[in-house]
């Protein structure tokens, strides 16, 4: 199984609050079930190697974790299921009414390598609604402005909202169709 070494850069939340995704300083987003991201970030705190092993997207640079250790001659831990679909890309019921804006330093990604949203350059994830990504694409690429709004979560451990507008600023943001 092909393996991939890089330094944690920060942990990222879904709109539930859950930790499910990790960048490495090196560029790639690894997505990861939100049950084992204590256990990840245990053995692989902020600025500390990881080594992932999983599964890369063919389209883009994301890596569906199957195995992890904090380096190659440490013992893997294993995963006993993978995290293939976004399971909390919707917000709590509970969830609160958030905005943020900011520059955007990469798309966050679906594990297939889809463009589901972006990662601000603070580490906020703001997803957009599946079929809505198509129309705000040019809002999702890297050194765009973005501004969103929409339910989700923020706290200690980050920020993460699924849009419900979206927009160059706050001021001129546009309702997305759901």
């Amino acid at each position: 199984m092909p393996s991939f070494t890089g330094t944690v850069e920060r942990y990222l939340l879904n709109p539930r609050g859950e930790t499910d995704a990790l960048i490495f300083r090196e560029g790639p987003q690894i997505v990861f079930p939100p049950d084992i991201a204590e256990a990840v970030r245990q053995a692989a705190p902020p600025g500390k190697p990881l080594v992932a092993w999983g599964i890369r997207a063919r389209s883009a640079p994301v890596i569906t974790m199957l195995a992890f250790a904090p380096s190659a001659d440490a013992a893997p831990t294993v995963l006993d299921r993978f995290y293939w679909r976004l399971g909390g890309r919707r917000p709590l019921e509970q969830a609160a009414h958030l905005a943020f804006a900011g520059i955007v330093k990469q798309p966050y990604y679906t594990p297939q390598g889809e463009v589901a949203g972006a990662v601000l350059e603070d580490g906020t994830v703001i997803l957009l609604p599946q079929g809505a990504v198509e129309a705000a694409r040019d809002l999702l690429k890297p050194g765009a402005k973005l501004a969103a709004e929409g339910i989700g979560s923020e706290g200690a451990a980050g920020r993460a909202l699924l849009a419900s507008a979206v927009g160059e600023a706050p001021d001129a943001l546009k309702p997305l169709a759901r």
